[in-house]
């Protein structure tokens, strides 16, 4: 039965490892980092309730989870939150591979 299934079920061809395995030449190229991430929203949201940023791509910068709640979000749809949120990391979105994203309107 499970032999069945995993027939069924297609794979995906990219695993972590071969995300993280870009050579980085120049610092322009760097991968992101938490930090970077944490400050720029911090920057753009300084009265936020909570900012959190994880990386979940084992350290190469990959892939984030990024949680944001904030007053500023108050009467605005979940998209506006996150496009918000997307414009403040367009220069760092090109490098990444995903992100995870979670707005909440604080009380």
């Amino acid at each position: 039965m499970l032999k069945i299934i995993k027939q069924l079920i297609p794979r995906r061809n990219i695993r972590y490892s071969q995300i993280c395995t870009k050579n980085y030449s120049s610092d322009s190229n760097a991968p992101i980092t938490e930090k970077q991430i944490l400050e720029k929203l911090k920057l753009r949201f300084p009265n936020a309730a909570s900012v959190n940023v994880e990386d979940t791509s084992g350290g190469c910068g990959a892939m984030f989870n990024v949680s944001v709640e904030t007053a500023e979000f108050k009467g605005l749809s979940i998209m506006k939150q996150h496009r918000i949120v997307y414009e403040t990391l367009k220069d760092e979105m090109s490098k990444l591979h995903g992100l995870h994203l979670e707005t909440r309107v604080s009380k």
